[in-house]
Formats: C-alpha cells, structure tokens, sequence
C-alpha cells in the first residue's frame, strides 16, 4: 500500500519536473525573443539619433546663413539711400541748368516767329488785293454774258410757245382722225360679224324649218285621222265646269329630253376633277346606261355636269373687261334670253391670256348660271381670306375667326411649353415611360405605387378596380389574415409654376378674344364695303296694316317723306298655305311627268283612266310599294285634292305681313333709317305721340323699320307666323333635343363601359349624325329669316356636342383614370376624340361620298335631265353647324388643358385643317347658302365663346385641386403587418409587387373631388378638404386658393357680359337707333351687276331653281340672283298656276289679291317696268333684246285671270284625247288642268284696260314670221290641216268679250295657227319643260313665257 504511494508521489514527481522543464524552455525562448527584438529597437534608436545630430547640424548652417543674409540686405539698403541721395543732388543742379537755357531759345523763337508771321500776312494781303482785281473784271464780264443769254432765252422761249401750239394742233387734228377710223373700223367689223353670224343664222333656221315642216306634215295628218275618231268622245271627255279659251300645243319632245347647256364647251383644265372622270367613264355602259335610255348619247349627263360647275359650284367673272360697265341685265347682255336660243351667237375662241384679278384678290363674284361673260371656278387654295366675304358676311367671319382662333390656340401652346416640358421630364413622372408621344407632356402619371390602406372599402373602387388589391397572410395567432393595399399616384402636378403657365394662358386669351371683337368688327366692315349687296341699301317694315299691300303707296310715302328714290318695293302677305299648296302641287305635277311612259295621253281623262287601270293591276307588293313611293294612281288624287284646296284658299281674303323697300342709294337708307328708327315695343302699341307726324303712316300708324337681311336668308313661308305659335315650336324642339342629349349620353356610358374607343367612336357618330335631327327639329320651327333659324340650330348642335364630347365624358370617366395611363382612361379618350374629329370627319368631308354616288351613279340613271340636275346640286351645309364644330374644338381644348397643356398644338392644327377642308368644300362640293350677317359670328363670340373662357378658369381650378387623382389621404401611423415585400393581386385579377418599409405610414380613402356632387365647393378652395383628409401640398394649397378666386372673378365678368347684354336687348325694345356699319361707297343699286332684291320664293325638292311666290312680270332681270339657263323666271311664277285654276273674268281681282307684290321702278326707266304699268324690254317674261338680232315673242302686261291667244286669242279648237305625250301635251275643256305653270300671260292688263275704257292691247308687231328669209313661199304656203280655215280667218267670239278683229290682226302672220307658229319658233332645241310644259294644260303656252318657243297659244 504505501509502496504504491511512493511509487505514485514519484510518478507524479517526474511528471511535475518534466513539466517545469518544459515550462523553463518556453520561457527562454521568450527572453531570446525580447532580447532580440530590443536589439533591433536599440540599432534604430542609434540610427535616428544620428540622423538627427545631423539634421541639428543643417540648422545651424541654416541659420548662419541667414544672419548673412540679413546683414547684406542692410548693406544694400544704405547703399541705395545714399546712391538715391546722390541720384537727387545731381538732377537738381542739371535741372536748374537746363531751366535756364529754354527760356532764352524760347525767346528767340517767339521773335523769329513773329517775323515770319508778318512776312506771310504782307504777302496774302497783296495776293488777296491782285485777286479781288481780277474777280471784279470777270464779274463785270460775266454780268454782260448773263445778259446776252437771257435775250437768247427769251427769243428762244417765244420761238419754242409758237412751236408748241403749232404741234398741239396737228397732234389734235391726227388724234382725231386717228379715232375717226378707229370707229370706223370698229363699227365696220360689228357689221361684218354680225352679217356673218346673221347669215349662220338664217341658215340653221332654213334646215330647221325644212325639217319641222315635214314633221308638222306628218303630225297634223295623224292628228286630223285622230280628231276624225274622237269626235263622239270629245264631249264625254270635256268638263262642264271650265271651257278652253286657247287652241291645243302640239309638243315634239318628252320630259327626257336634255337641255342644251351653252357651258358644254368647257376648257378641259377649267373643269372639276369630278366632270374629268365622268367624261372618260361615260362610254361605259357600265357608268352610264344606253340603248333604250333617253340620254343614249351623254349629252344631258354634260348638261348636268355643267349645271354643277356653273349654277351650283361659286364662280367669279375672269378676264380684263370691266364687270361695272356691263351691269347685270344691261341692254348690251348677250345670249341671257333662254327664248332667244336659236340666235345665240358661236362663242369665239379667247386667246389665253393671265386673269390679273385672281392675282389682285379683287375678285367679283358671278351669278349662277353666268354667260354672258367669262368666269372661272374659285381656287380652293389660294382664293384669299379677303375674298371669302363673297360668300356672305358670315361666311366671311367664320373663315377669319377660324384663322384667327387657330393662330390663338397656337400661341397659347407656345405659352405652355413649359408645362409640356415639365411633365415629360423626370421631375413629374420619369420621363412618361410607355407613353405615346403624342400624350407625352400630358399629365399621365406613370408613377404609382402600392400603398397600405387598410380601411379602404371595396365598394369605393367598384369602377376602378385595378387601383385596389390584396394579399393573404397568417397572424402570430396562426390566423388567416387579408391585407389591403391602394395604389397611389406619386406625380405633382399641381405646382405653383405649373399654375402660373395656365393664368397666364387664360389671360392671354382673355385678351385675345377682347383682340377677336375688334378684328372681326374691322374684318365685317372690310367685307361689307367690298360686296355691294340688297341689304346696303334695303329696309325692311314688319307692321304693315294690314290693308296696305300696294307697292305704289309704300313708294309714294318714302319719296313724299324723305325724297328719295325707290328702286324696288315687295310686299308680302300671309298666304303661306297657297303658296305652300301649290309648290305641293308643281311637285306632284313633276313626279307624274317622270312616271309616264313616253307617247302616253296625258290629259285628264287618261290619266284618271290610267290611274285606274294601275291600282287594279296591283298586288301585295304593289300596294306595300305605293305606301313608301306613291304612284300615279296616289299622285293624280293628290293633285285632285290640291287643285280643290287652292282654288278654295286662292278666294281667300289676306293682310300684309311684311314689306321690303329697296332705295337707289346707301345714303337715302341710312337717312330713312336714322329718321325712322323706333323701338318693336313703340310700334307694337302705335305710340303716336312719340313719332313725328310726319313719319306716320297713312298718318296714323307707327311703322317698325329696320335694316333688312340679305334677300337670301328671308324665309318667304315664316313670315306671318306669330310670336306665341314661335314660343310654343321652339319649346318643344328644345324639349326633343334635350331628350336626345339625354340619350345620348347613355349610350356613350354604355359604350364606354366596353372601352375608350367604343366611347369616342359613338361620340364621333353622334356629333355627325345629330346635326341632322337638329336641322329637322329647326325646320319645325318658324323664323323669319335664315338668321333665326341659324341661331337656334346653333345652339342646340352647340350645347349638344359641348355637353357629349367634353362633359360627359368627364362624368363617365372615373375620377381616379384622370391621369391614369392606358388606353381606357381620360387622356387616351381625349386624344382619340380630337383623332376622330382631326382625321375622319374631315376625310368624310373631303371625300363627300353621299353626293358623289348622287352624282356618279344616280345621276346617270335619272329619268329627266330636272332630276339629274337635282342630284347634281351638291352637299347642303349651315355655317352654324361650322361653327358649332368650332366652337366644340374650343370648349374641349379649354376643357382639359390644366392636364393636357399640348392639347392647344392639337387644336391649332384641326382648326387649320378646318379651315382648308371647309373652303374647298365651298368652292367644290358643297351648294349655295344663303348669305347669312353677322348674327352668328356676333352670337357665338358673346356667348359662347365668353363661356368656354369661363369654363377654362372653372375647369383648371378643380382639376389642379384634384391631384394626385388618387382619392388617397395619408394617416399619422403605420401598421407593422404590412412591413415587407408582398404579391398582391388587384380587382381585375394582375399580380404586381408591393414595398413597405418599416414606418411607412398608411392612407385611407377620401374623396378628392370637389367639383359638382356631393363635395362641391364654390370657388374651389383648400379649405374643401375634411380635417383629417388632406391630400394638397402646400404649393398646391396656395395654387388652388388663387386660382378658385381667379375663376370667381372670370365667372363674375362673364355674367356681367351676358346680363349687359340681355339689358341691352330689353332696351332695344322701347327705344332704338341705327348706327351704319362702313362708310357709304357711293354706288347707286342699279350699277350694281350682280346683286338681287327681295322676290318672295319657296324652295321645291323636284325643281333646280326656286318657284316664285309673287307675280314677277314687273320686275326686271337684274334683281334676280339666280338665272336658268333654259327656262325664263316666268316658268316658275305659281300665280300663273292659279290663274288657269280661277278663269273667269270675275276671279280677276281674286287671282290678284291671292298673292303679295313687288314693283321695280329702274332710275332710268329700263330693265323693268315701263310707263303704263307695261313690262320694259327686259322683264322676268324675256320680251326680247334691243339687240338687233333678238326677238320679241311674248307680251304682257298686269296680272288677270284672263288669257289670250298671241296669234288667234279666244280660238277654241277640240283636243285629240287619245294623241301621245309628243304630240298631244296639252288638252282642251277639262274642269281641272293638270299642268301648265309656265303659260304667258300675254295680256294680263286686257282686263283693266277694258274696264277702263281703253284700247284692247294687240300683240307687238315684230312677232316671228317662220317663213321670212327661208326660201318658202309664203303667199302661197298651204294651211295646216289640224286647224283647217282657222289659219286664214279671224276667230268668232263664244259668249265673252273679246277684242276687235282689227286688233287681233295686228302683228299675226298669213300662217297664224298656233301649231304652224309654234313649229317656226321652236328650232332644234328641246328643253326639258316641253315634254310636261304643255302636257297638262288646258290652256296652251306663248313662248314668252313657255319653255318651248315652238308652242303660242
């Protein structure tokens, strides 16, 4: 045991000594470490100290050097203080020295220089004396010289006086001579042309009569085997009520027929595109049928083609003659006589030569259907702006203020480059990534992040469900939890210099729109004084008595008031319903002349029996077609039905609505005017007291005067309408329309539920379909003028297309897609509004395919070269629609531009396009339009304009107080269970990645509208947001603050303009005054060429030219603004309709108390109406010419119910009923005539006169002889056997008054027969009205007044 323990300590023992040992070896390997690392610390130490001893030892050199230094820099010094010292001792005594030797040579020089001074003065003062010597010796020469000269002169002068008067007397004495044979030779080539033209003449009508001759042959031989047949049913074929007074009018040709344009010569680089393309495809069966089709040869097709170019389309008088000297129905016109057809002289060939006037854009505009001079087409381009007035005032003022408005828009652009440039750069949205360049500069905010809203209801983004979304996850409870995230826009748009740009657009435009009213003000005057029209010198009375409806009277009373000088004077009276039924009637006539068949009987027996014979005939599909398109058997018992109601309204008792005085000179209707002027209310209550006596009229009545419109814009049918039934039609119009925007707005919702571009498409239809109900909805209405009637369409297309195209689609629009991106959001929307608007419309417009499939396939097809010509007349436009299309472009840029600031680029540029898309539509597509005023320009700068600036202020106000357009307000905490990143998916279903950070804090949802709803503030205001839900900055606090006061006071101005205004109208009513626009230009009326009166006139689909609503045999010409070419404007003057209805000398006076009446009394006592009440020379009735080969082949003179015959008056002969449409046209003692408008009236004063006791008017005594200069026999020319002795004896009379045989005889041929007569004066031409011009008629036609000169009745 206690070996072991000794064993053990010993062990242990060993262990511990090793260990120690161990230990000691470890530590002397330490000290070897130490020791020699201090080693190396003591080698160093040494080292620096010896480096140091050395670095001690420069010092000290260093330092001894610089004690050097310092002692040779003070040695320096003292020696430079004494060399200085020195350096000045010196210089004193040298300048001392030197002082005194320049004053001595001073002295010397002085003297030396005054000597020579004297020496020089000595010999100037003797050259000087020499000189003057000389200089009085040349003078004294020179005075002799001058004297000698001007005796030469004087010889000279007296010489050269009497050289003078010796030329100027030869010089008189050649120019004289000279001019002598110049007229000489002037008058002798007018003869010679005239012969020459003369002899082709004679010529064309000897082959045309050798050819009617053998027609007439032919036609009277069936016509006598005809009348051989019908004897037994001539009487069961007559009408007991009425009998014939005139022989029946065989007609040679049918309504198919074409008319001879004298326009079909055309130079090809004169004519439209149009009329290129249709000559080249007329050839083509295809284009233009042939065969059995009656315009087999594309003469009427040309015709229609012309007709578009000349009567339709806006032309103006080339060439170098002057247009005054040639005034408009002067006695020296040629070739305007449609009866005048068969003289009309050959067109000779103009040289070409440069039309200076188009270059001086002093353009003057020609008449439709214009030739008796040279005129060309306007350019679509390059006519000036200054021009446009041509076309109307308002149209003159539409074009300058489009110009003008664009050039605006423009600028306001430039103004707000800044804001374009803010919000495309980095600072507003990272450059707008992925958006299209065109919305880039917008405010489409591309930044948007999720954000934490934990309290956000779903039901707040039902119509934004892509700004919502959320994610799952699972609480520390291990429970499902749904987290709720907003997306929120980051963008600033509201910024103080953001708002500043957008005042200063809306202050530049606000003074550029006071700029606007000036120029358009300087603009109307330029265009007035430069188009002379009626209204310059018109005055119109809206409160005739009612008795007062002759013209004589209303002339007297202004001549006897104020000496002046009535050149025209219509009176108007309440006979719209007549007037109306017999265009209804004219119509019905035309539709039955297209549906006959060529070579059918067209009296009243056989188309009753024809009627008849159609309705048994039909079957379902026909009687289903005739309730859409009536037939013949609907039309012939309309007619019946017409022909009753106007012979009941003709025996109507009427008053006067209006009269239209018309006054020689500008000056005599300002100062009737300026005398005349009360206000409507003064003469509504006929306040006598406050009139001068004088000024009465008829000496009690107070007369409403003021300045009339263009005749153009009267509405001839409206007139008599009164006040109330006008209230009531413009109330439930405006009902309508409003039910329509209604609607309509629906439906773009609808719409824009299936996306943006559904929603601008159907905001595209709209605006160009609902102008078209407008225009149906303003025809209900009853305006007195175009002006009225503009206006109301003007504001129910305006407030349509304002409250579809810009508000409605701001109310569908969620509030949060404001500045979204995307092609469903508002921006995209606007931009693809303003697309549709700049490109399709304007590509419709251009291409114009409704009228152009009228004019390419319809138009050939036509059954009549009447109907063809109406499809040929061009698209109908008002300039109100015009400028409601302005108007909306305006309000929608104004609209958004706070978010769009680029959008005035966009509208500059569709303005301007309009601008050049609307002139060519002018000049080539679109037809005539009355000559609106001012009204319109007037009305839409002071409404409608003022409210767009009104809605600019509004507008931008709320949409910079809506930013950021997030309905996000951020809370004071966070919520740790959204810290992280998350996949959140939002309503429609895209996932995307949401950041939140520690501490960032959350939002809830608040409304940040504050516009019209349920949070609306006025003005708008930072004070609208709820304590707690604010979401404006504070630069955008201020900018709204300032901006809500701005379009406070904008709103108050605008107010104030309209309440000023409405005053001002209240005002006009009780008193009034006139105040001419312009200055008078000094041109009489009757100088004036193209220029119109007031005709009263009602518009028909089935005719080319309106009908005339007045009897117009007492007018001239001249004062029509429009001509036919084939017809004289007695065709289409309806009292000759009611005149055929009402016979009888007892319905005379009804006949003429039927209708209103107009008088023209021409200064010179030409182109109108003679002394006697006679029409003058160039009557609507075309008389004839004075030129020497014109005719005369009608007479007439006051309206009557009573007709003659020009050759054999009274005659009766009996009618073939069976005879066909090309021979028989016209047929004899039926109760009812069917048709003739256009029979002249060749006596209507035979009446009158006889009553009065005078002489019976006989015809004039030059009437056509069909055999002179023919070659034909006359003395010995058979009678025609259709009339058998009725040729060569005079007619008896039949139980009426008639006049005397020897003054039937005078001016009738041997061959008086009507159809001999007629056969003579028709030549080859046919014109359209002849196949139906005596087809209806139980009276026959003269061909004064007939559009066939081969029928005299």
């Amino acid at each position: 045991m206690d070996s072991n323990n000794r064993s053990s300590k010993k062990g242990k023992r060993k262990k511990s000594s090793s260990a120690e040992n161990g230990n000691r070896e470890h530590d002397a390997d330490i000290n070897d470490e130490y020791a020699s690392r201090i080693r190396e610390s003591q080698g160093r130490l040494d080292k620096y100290t010896a480096e140091n001893d050395q670095l001690l030892d420069e010092v000290s050199n260093l330092r001894l050097q610089i004690r050097e230094m310092k002692n040779d820099r003070a040695e320096l010094v003292r020696a430079h203080h004494e060399s200085m010292s020195l350096l000045a001792q010196v210089s004193e005594e040298k300048l001392v020295e030197f002082k005194s030797k320049s004053d001595q040579e001073a002295l010397e020089s002085k003297s030396a220089q005054e000597e020579a001074l004297r020496t020089v003065l000595e010999m100037m003062e003797k050259d000087c004396e020499d000189r003057v010597a000389e200089l009085d010796a040349e003078l004294a020469r020179v005075e002799e010289e001058r004297e000698r000269a001007l005796q030469l002169q004087l010889e000279a002068a007296s010489k050269a006086a009497e050289e003078s008067a010796r030329k100027a007397e030869v010089e008189e004495a050649a120019r004289l001579a000279v001019s002598k044979l110049v007229q000489e030779r002037q008058a002798r080539s007018q003869e010679i042309g005239y012969l020459e033209e003369r002899e082709q003449q004679l010529k064309e009508e000897l082959e045309m009569t050798k050819k009617l001759a053998e027609m007439d042959k032919i036609a009277a031989i069936q016509a006598a085997e005809a009348i051989a047949d019908m004897d037994e049913s001539v009487d069961s074929s007559t009408s007991p009520l009425v009998q014939s007074k005139r022989p029946p009018v065989v007609s040679r040709r049918g309504i198919q027929t074409y008319q001879d344009s004298p326009f079909l010569n055309d130079p090809l680089n004169e004519m439209t595109y149009g009329r290129r393309i249709a000559m080249k495809l007329q050839r083509f069966s295809c284009y233009q049928p042939k065969g059995r089709h009656w315009d087999f040869n594309g003469l009427g097709l040309q015709s229609a083609w012309a007709h578009f170019e000349h009567s339709v389309l806006p032309r103006y008088i080339s060439g170098s003659k002057s247009v005054s000297s040639r005034r408009k129905g002067s006695n020296v016109d040629l070739g305007d006589d449609a009866d005048d057809w068969l003289y009309k002289p050959k067109q000779k060939k103009r040289s070409k030569s440069k039309d200076t006037s188009s270059k001086m854009g002093d353009l003057q505009r020609a008449e439709p259907g214009e030739s008796n001079l040279p005129t060309k087409l306007y350019s679509p381009l390059f006519t000036p702006l200054s021009q446009m007035g041509d076309f109307g005032l308002g149209v003159g003022l539409y074009f300058s203020s489009l110009r003008a408005i664009a050039v605006i828009t423009l600028i306001a652009g430039l103004i707000n480059l800044p804001n374009i440039l803010y919000f495309a750069s980095d600072a507003y949205s990272a450059q707008q990534p992925d958006v299209n360049f065109i919305l880039k500069g917008t405010a489409i905010c591309t930044e948007q992040v999720w954000v934490p809203c934990p309290t956000c209801p779903i039901d707040n983004y039902e119509n934004a469900r892509y700004r919502i979304a959320g994610t799952t996850t699972v609480t520390p409870d291990g429970e499902l939890q749904t987290l709720v995230f907003a997306k929120k826009n980051t963008c600033d748009g509201a910024t103080m210099n953001v708002g500043i740009v957008n005042i200063a657009s809306l202050g530049f435009i606000m003074l550029a729109i006071v700029v606007l009213s000036v120029y358009q003000k300087k603009k109307q005057v330029q265009f007035d004084e430069q188009e002379q029209t009626a209204q310059d010198y018109s005055i119109e009375i809206t409160n005739p008595p009612s008795d007062a409806t002759e013209p004589e009277e209303w002339k007297k009373f202004f001549e006897k008031r104020f000496g002046v000088h009535t050149t025209c004077c219509t009176v108007t009276i309440d006979n719209d319903l007549l007037v109306k039924a017999l265009a209804e009637r004219r119509g019905v006539l035309r539709q039955i002349e297209e549906k006959i068949k060529e070579g059918a009987a067209a009296n009243t027996l056989s188309l009753s029996e024809y009627a008849a014979k159609v309705e048994h005939r039909r079957g379902f599909i026909g009687n289903f077609q005739s309730r859409i398109a009536p037939g013949i058997p609907e039309l012939v018992g309309r007619l019946t039905v017409l022909n009753q109601k106007i012979q009941g309204l003709a025996q109507q008792s009427y008053r006067a609505t209006r009269v239209f005085c018309t006054f020689e000179t500008e000056k005599m209707q300002r100062d009737v005017l300026t005398k005349m002027k009360v206000g409507p209310m003064t003469a509504y209550m006929n306040r006598v007291h406050v009139v001068n006596p004088n000024l009465l009229f008829r000496g009690e009545f107070v007369l409403d005067v003021r300045e009339a419109e263009e005749p153009s814009t009267i509405r001839w049918m409206d007139l008599d309408e009164r006040w109330s039934t006008k209230i009531k039609q413009i109330s439930v119009t405006t009902l309508i329309s409003a039910i329509i925007i209604i609607a309509v707005a629906v439906i773009v919702a609808l719409c824009r539920s299936q996306g943006a571009a559904y929603a601008a498409l159907a905001i595209s239809i709209a605006n160009a379909v609902f102008p078209m109900l407008a225009k149906m909805l303003t025809n209900a209405e009853a305006h007195s003028s175009e002006t009225g009637k503009q206006s109301s369409l003007f504001v129910k297309i305006a407030i349509f297309r304002w409250v579809v195209t810009a508000i409605v689609i701001t109310i569908i629009t969620p509030f949060t897609s404001t500045i979204t991106p995307g092609q469903d959001h508002l921006l995209q929307s606007i931009w693809i509004i303003f697309f549709a608007d700049l490109v399709t419309s304007n590509m419709l417009q251009l291409a114009d395919p409704v009228s152009n499939f009228k004019r390419h396939y319809l138009a050939p097809r036509a059954k009549s070269q009447e109907r063809m010509n109406l499809l040929m007349s061009g698209t109908e436009y008002t300039i109100a629609e015009r400028y409601t299309n302005m108007t909306k472009t305006l309000f929608l840029t104004f609209y958004y531009c706070a978010i769009y600031p680029s959008i005035f680029f966009i509208c500059a540029v569709s303005l301007f396009v309009n601008f050049f898309v609307d002139k060519f539509s002018i000049m080539r597509t679109w037809k005539p339009a009355p000559m609106l005023g001012t009204s319109i320009a007037k009305f839409s700068r002071i409404y409608f304009m003022t409210t767009s600036v009104a809605a600019l202020a509004l507008v931008s106000a709320y949409m910079f107080s809506g930013f950021p357009y997030d309905n996000l307000c951020a809370d004071d905490s966070s919520h740790s269970a959204y810290y992280g990143n998350w996949l959140v998916t939002d309503g429609t279903g895209q996932t995307s990645t949401a950041v939140v950070e520690p501490n960032q804090r959350s939002f809830h949802f608040c409304n940040q509208y504050i516009g019209p709803g349920q949070n609306f503030v006025f003005p708008a205001s930072p004070n609208a947001q709820p304590s707690g839900s604010q979401w404006m900055t504070s630069g955008q606090e201020q900018l709204v603050s300032i901006y809500g006061i701005l379009s406070a006071a904008v709103l108050g101005l605008v107010g104030a303009v309209f309440a000023y205004r409405i005053f001002r109208l209240f005002q006009k009513l009780f008193s009034a005054s006139y105040k001419p626009d312009g200055s008078d230009q000094g041109i009489n009326f009757s100088d004036v060429r193209t220029i119109s009166s007031y005709i009263p006139q009602v518009k028909s689909e089935q005719f080319t030219y309106p009908l005339l609503a007045v009897n117009v045999d007492y007018v001239g010409q001249s004062i029509f603004d429009w001509s036919d070419p084939a017809r004289s404007h007695s065709y289409y003057d309806l009292t000759r309709d009611v005149e055929q209805l009402l016979k009888g000398d007892e319905n005379e006076e009804t006949c003429y108390k039927a209708f209103g009446q107009i008088r023209h009394w021409p200064p010179n006592g030409g182109d109108a109406v003679e002394e006697g009440g006679k029409p003058g020379p160039k009557s609507s009735l075309r008389r004839g010419n004075e030129a020497p080969y014109k005719r005369n082949v009608s007479w007439s003179s006051k309206v009557t119910c009573k007709t003659y015959s020009k050759d054999v008056p009274m005659s009766r002969e009996s009618f073939d009923a069976g005879a066909s449409t090309n021979q028989g046209m016209n047929f004899d003692g039926h109760a009812e005539p069917i048709y003739d408008p256009h029979t002249q009236n060749e006596a209507r004063g035979f009446g009158r006169q006889q009553e009065e006791g005078a002489p019976p008017q006989a015809p004039p005594s030059n009437h056509l002889n069909q055999y002179a200069n023919s070659g034909v026999d006359e003395a010995n020319q058979q009678s025609d056997p259709f009339y058998g002795d009725s040729q060569q004896q005079q007619q008896q009379q039949q139980g009426y008054d008639q006049p005397s045989e020897n003054s039937l005889q005078t001016g009738s041929s041997s061959t008086s027969s009507a159809y001999t007569d007629n056969s003579e004066e028709s030549g080859s031409g046919y014109s359209e009205e002849d196949d139906y011009g005596g087809s209806f008629s139980e009276e026959s036609q003269t061909t004064g007044g007939s559009e066939d000169p081969r029928q005299i009745t």
